[in-house]
């Protein structure tokens, strides 16, 4: 076994921004693309996005649902800030975000960086309206659907790239609310909330707080570690965790960056053993 000396390295790879360039050069190429930039402009308009601004989430969504619809709630344990992993954050969220505009389903968004800072919350996924994409054109419906999920996604890069990384975290803080998350979408005026699926994007690698029960340094990368660490989360004494009662699990994220063979190992067995407490239905 092998144990490990660090979890993640938490913080942004961001670099530095080229040289400026000269104002000849800036003010010909801003010439040459005003028109361009008029037609995006207007395009984006089309499609739900302010030009210079937030998306415009009332174009995704739809009348509130005659009966329960779905509710997709989606954490994100942000423990790099780059335009890399926000991308590939974003890109892993695609099918959730394909799924939920194609049947109609409620989606909340939660992000931590980590720290003692609270949860960031995401305006446009709140968790209060139905997203759905509904079209008499079957053509115009699977069109106007993608243009939504890619603006879902950008919503996705925006909160990834501004969330403040702290060198302590992990997914714990996130997962410790979901019950009464999930109790008070239910209980907001003319919710119709059904089944619940809980998307969970971590590396499952938490770092620097000992109190923290998925904190991983210096644990040895070992199936019987990882049970013994996700059995004091759910403990009557630490009761950090609790099961997810009334909705399926799908971690994404694991192993998906950079990491030794070891975190890759425990990573793996922390998922294993999360789900084998977390929720009858998990992935």
């Amino acid at each position: 076994m092998t144990r490990l000396r660090f979890s993640r390295p938490r913080g942004s790879s961001r670099l530095p921004g080229s040289p400026r360039l000269r104002a000849t050069s800036l003010l010909a190429a801003a010439l040459l693309a005003a028109p361009a930039l008029a037609g995006c402009q207007t395009m984006d308009t089309m499609l739900g996005k302010k030009a210079d601004g937030p998306i415009d989430c009332t174009s995704y969504q739809d009348d509130p649902p005659r009966s329960d619809a779905p509710l997709l709630l989606i954490y994100l344990d942000i423990s790099d800030n780059s335009a890399e992993s926000a991308s590939r954050i974003s890109e892993n969220l695609r099918p959730y975000f394909e799924g939920a505009l194609r049947e109609g389903q409620y989606i909340r968004l939660l992000a931590s960086g980590g720290g003692d800072a609270g949860l960031t919350s995401s305006d446009c996924l709140d968790g209060g309206a139905l997203f759905k994409i509904d079209r008499n054109n079957d053509t115009r419906e699977e069109k106007d659907r993608n243009a939504a999920v890619d603006a879902l996604t950008e919503e996705v890069d925006h909160i990834v790239q501004s969330e403040r990384v702290s060198p302590t975290g992990s997914v714990t803080k996130l997962l410790s609310g979901t019950n009464d998350e999930i109790a008070t979408l239910r209980a907001a005026p003319g919710a119709r909330i059904g089944a619940v699926t809980v998307v969970v994007w971590t590396d499952l690698l938490g770092s620097g707080e000992a109190s923290d029960c998925l904190n991983v340094d210096g644990k040895k990368a070992s199936v019987q570690i990882a049970e013994a660490m996700v059995r004091r989360c759910f403990s009557p004494e630490a009761q950090q965790l609790t099961p997810i009662t009334d909705g399926k699990v799908r971690f994404i994220g694991v192993n998906a960056g950079p990491a030794t063979k070891p975190q890759q190992d425990i990573a793996r067995y922390l998922k294993g053993e999360l789900c084998r407490r977390i929720s009858s239905d998990c992935g």
